[in-house]
């Protein structure tokens, strides 16, 4: 394999991994959006209950169910209220999803950037290194700094990998493994 192969075959790899995992925190910002929307969605409409029921209950229910009745059911939406806002607040539900989005955009810049390259590598083979290089240590740095991505989703991209590759774990502590990739033909290939 010549050079200039060599490194259009590390290019459209790199390519093509960037892009699984932009549309995977993509995927995961849109998760946290709706599990936002479903905790946040609810704790505005029963608030909105809970404040407009003396005025827009008419008097006769309220008698109807006795004054203990009627203060039961508020206390019990007014907890649920507070349960649903405190766990909006405690998981971050908003900010997770702005962080794969912001996530899945670098990774983006990332693909537009090795698609330069192509053009780039036709031209010079040593500017593409450098280029490539640079390239290497910003994604190097995303994988370091982008929130984990769910195990549900990262298998789902795992799927898309080449039939021939075997992924071998290394160690594993916890959710999180080492392991190499091989394929057959080309012999270890990345951690």
């Amino acid at each position: 394999m010549t050079v200039e192969e060599e490194l259009n075959h590390i290019i459209e790899d790199w390519h093509n991994r960037s892009g699984q995992v932009q549309e995977a925190h993509y995927e995961a910002g849109n998760y946290y959006e709706k599990m936002y929307l479903r905790l946040g969605i609810p704790v505005i409409v029963l608030s909105a209950v809970i404040g407009g029921a003396e005025v827009l209950v008419p008097v006769e229910i309220l008698e109807s169910l006795g004054a203990s009745g009627a203060k039961n059911i508020s206390g019990v939406i007014s907890l649920l209220v507070a349960v649903l806002a405190g766990l909006q607040t405690f998981l971050k539900l908003s900010q997770r999803s702005e962080r794969h989005r912001m996530a899945g955009a670098r990774y983006g810049d990332c693909r537009r950037a090795l698609e330069e390259i192509r053009i780039t590598c036709a031209e010079s083979s040593q500017d593409a290194r450098q280029e490539l290089h640079r390239i290497k240590q910003q994604i190097d740095s995303l994988a370091s700094e982008s929130p984990e991505l769910q195990q549900k989703i990262l298998n789902k991209y795992r799927h898309a990998i080449p039939e021939g590759w075997i992924y071998t774990v290394i160690f594993k502590v916890g959710e999180v493994s080492l392991g190499m990739w091989f394929c057959k033909e080309q012999g270890v290939k990345r951690f």
